[in-house]
């Protein structure tokens, strides 16, 4: 494994400084800064053996320049002004993942907050902050109560949006588990773009025998059908592995399969996807983990992520204002979110049964009263349906849920058959199921309770009947 010895030359125009103190006068509402065609190219280089976080290294031995860059800031360190500014001076957009590595508790609207967000609006250009990101993963510190995690997501929002409107709010959990990701969502009123950190790896843990058979685009999938029908999506961290310690060997052919796969799909099947930035590190190397993702130890991955991104598709430069849009517009037949009013309701959408989210409209619920088909019982939840009797589902109908009187419950999961279909934590708890795409006879369907901190609490299983097509 070899150090790619490339030595394409990039210079880029000093005039990005110019033009990104432009774009920022024309755009100080920084809740788009969404290109109108294409996909911002991204990085993470800090820990690049070659480069050293030297964009300029970096850039000529894969030769690509590419439109962002971030880097890790732990939550109670000092904002990086010097790096952001010199980012901007070069053109590139400013990417920071802003890390509370100590919980939650140490995030309070103080003179440290204010004064981080103070630093930020002071740069005068656009930075993408990725705030608490990877939460719905047990390794983190400030994953498990996903009130507490909204309410300091939007405290922290308002701040940035008082002191800093040139920051873009950038949620992001990992791709897996995907039961508990909805539940940490804040509510589209305080979310600008929604990303997803995804990894090829060839073995899960480092072990042996956890081979990984995993697609990354039906990663990016389940995340793209929640959100991207109004909320630009951002791979915030990818890359496939090439050389696995599990197995101690090279795996260049089965890293380069799933590189091709991801970047390749992108204008066709995910087009509402808008950034994506390569994480660049020999983890195994650097004793980080068992996997070396780093492109300047393998010529062949240089020449492949070279080959897939050299079109006009990726975007390598901050662009103008011609090239933006305020906001994506939201899906044909989607009404637009209402505001949410601090600390209001949360909300979360329901994943439907097969999202089609540039389609049609999702038919609207009859008019049929409540019909209730789940039995009431002390630590049961009331399961009812809107739109048809138990005994003949069809159509477009709508699962409610309504917890018994001794029950504190903040969200409720919905299965059909034992598949999960569905989270969501506003209330009343409903799932629309359209019965169309399931097949004719008996289902079951389980709703769980679940508390603040999205332990289970309540299950109740009801038996329905999805009567013949036509």
């Amino acid at each position: 494994m070899g150090t790619a010895t490339t030595t394409t030359v990039i210079a880029r125009p000093l005039v990005g400084f110019i033009l990104a103190g432009l774009l920022v006068c024309a755009m100080a509402d920084a809740a788009g800064y969404i290109p109108l065609e294409g996909c911002y190219l991204g990085g993470y280089i800090e820990l690049d053996h070659l480069s050293g976080g030297d964009v300029d290294l970096f850039e000529q031995a894969v030769g690509v320049e590419h439109a962002s860059y971030f880097r890790y800031v732990g939550y109670g360190s000092p904002f990086p002004f010097q790096w952001v500014n010199e980012m901007h001076r070069r053109g590139i957009l400013p990417h920071i993942a802003w890390e509370p590595n100590n919980g939650l508790d140490q995030v309070r609207d103080d003179d440290y907050l204010r004064g981080w967000m103070e630093a930020a609006g002071r740069t005068r250009g656009p930075i993408f902050l990725r705030y608490a990101s990877e939460m719905n993963g047990t390794w983190q510190a400030y994953s498990g109560n996903t009130r507490e995690y909204i309410e300091k997501w939007r405290l922290l929002t308002r701040i940035a949006r008082e002191l800093a409107p040139n920051i873009i709010m950038v949620w992001c959990p990992f791709a897996t588990p995907q039961s508990t990701i909805a539940s940490y969502y804040p509510g589209d009123a305080w979310v600008d773009w929604v990303g997803v950190n995804i990894y090829s790896v060839h073995h899960y843990d480092g072990d042996r025998a956890k081979p990984a058979i995993d697609d990354p685009r039906e990663h990016l999938r389940y995340v793209y059908n929640l959100y991207s029908d109004r909320k630009p999506i951002a791979i915030c961290e990818y890359a496939a592995t090439h050389y696995c310690a599990a197995c101690s060997n090279d795996v260049t052919e089965f890293g380069l399969k799933q590189l091709t796969r991801l970047y390749e799909s992108l204008p066709s099947q995910f087009p509402r996807v808008k950034m994506i930035s390569w994480f660049c590190v020999d983890a195994y190397g650097t004793g980080l983990a068992s996997n070396n993702y780093s492109l300047t130890c393998s010529p062949e991955f240089v020449e492949a992520y070279r080959h897939l991104t050299d079109n006009a598709y990726f975007l390598r430069r901050m662009p103008d204002t011609s090239q933006l849009i305020a906001e994506l517009p939201i899906a044909a037949g989607v009404a637009p979110p209402p505001e949410t009013a601090a600390y209001g309701p949360l909300e979360i959408p329901a994943e439907p049964v097969t999202p089609q989210p540039f389609s049609e409209p999702p038919p609207t619920p009859s008019d049929l009263a409540l019909t209730s088909i789940g039995a009431v019982g002390p630590k049961d939840l009331d399961v009812a349906v809107v739109g048809a009797p138990p005994s003949a589902l069809a159509g477009s109908v709508e699962v409610v849920v309504e917890p018994g009187d001794d029950l504190s419950v903040d969200c409720v999961a919905f299965y059909v058959d034992g598949q999960w279909r569905a989270i969501t934590n506003a209330y009343p708890f409903r799932y629309p199921w359209d019965t169309n795409y399931e097949d004719p006879g008996g289902h079951e369907i389980t709703v769980v309770g679940m508390n603040a901190s999205s332990l289970p609490i309540a299950e109740t299983t009801v038996s329905v009947i999805v009567a013949p097509r036509g």
